[in-house]
């Protein structure tokens, strides 16, 4: 079985573009009616390979919740997350087999499950400066007349002191580089990779517990960095 799925489309069981793709897939044992099919009862639960697949384990561990006695399904959802970093955000395919043994007899099923990107980038206003105002725009951060690195992220700054700014830190690079995850320094200090011996944003994350201020959530980097890679719009 094969399935490809955008990110926040209507495929995507959560429906939102967050950085993985739900597949609603669902996985039954102990199926009767098919022509190819007969009654069994499955000696164990049904493994899953490769195991260290995310997606693997997430269908391997609704599947061992099932009662290998009778026939049941799991419940809908296999998440697959898109490939995040450096180089930017790439579809990423979760490639699983699926066995299992009744009467003697191994059943396989092989699935690959694609996660698109979303090409439409999210708000500048709706959905990435709530982020930098409640984690960034704080005192003695990224606010007021004398803000950290010289850039101020509060609602009426953040935009112009950001998108096609030279950093300050790494003079090679923007603040923001439109289309570019890897050209961006915002990017790297929110990934925390290639910022050298700067610290991550928000500062103190993620050595400090409990951190102040908190942590960007993963969502939260998800949503900055599809911005800058759909060309970090005005909107």
């Amino acid at each position: 079985m094969t399935a490809s799925c955008v990110d926040g489309t209507e495929c995507d069981q959560d429906g939102a573009a967050d950085g993985t793709c739900t597949f609603p897939l669902v996985a039954c044992i102990n199926a009767t009616g098919s022509a190819d099919c007969s009654p069994g009862t499955l000696a164990a639960p049904p493994t899953v390979r490769p195991t260290t697949s995310p997606a693997a384990q997430a269908l391997a561990s609704a599947l061992a919740a099932l009662d290998p006695a009778g026939h049941a399904c799991t419940a809908p959802g296999v998440p697959v997350p898109l490939k995040v970093g450096l180089p930017g955000i790439k579809a990423f395919t979760a490639r699983m087999k699926a066995s299992a043994v009744s009467g003697g007899l191994r059943d396989s099923d092989k699935l690959a499950l694609t996660c698109q990107p979303n090409p439409t980038p999210p708000s500048f206003a709706g959905a990435v400066q709530p982020i930098l105002t409640a984690k960034c725009a704080l005192p003695s951060c990224h606010s007021g007349p004398s803000p950290s690195a010289g850039q101020n992220l509060e609602a009426a700054n953040a935009y112009a002191e950001s998108v096609g700014v030279t950093s300050i830190n790494d003079p090679h690079l923007m603040r923001v580089q439109p289309g570019s995850i890897k050209k961006s320094y915002l990017a790297r200090k929110v990934l925390g990779q290639g910022i050298g011996p700067t610290s991550r944003m928000p500062q103190g994350c993620p050595a400090v517990i409990p951190p102040v201020p908190a942590c960007l959530t993963d969502a939260e980097v998800f949503t900055i960095l599809s911005w800058i890679q759909g060309g970090a719009p005005n909107n």
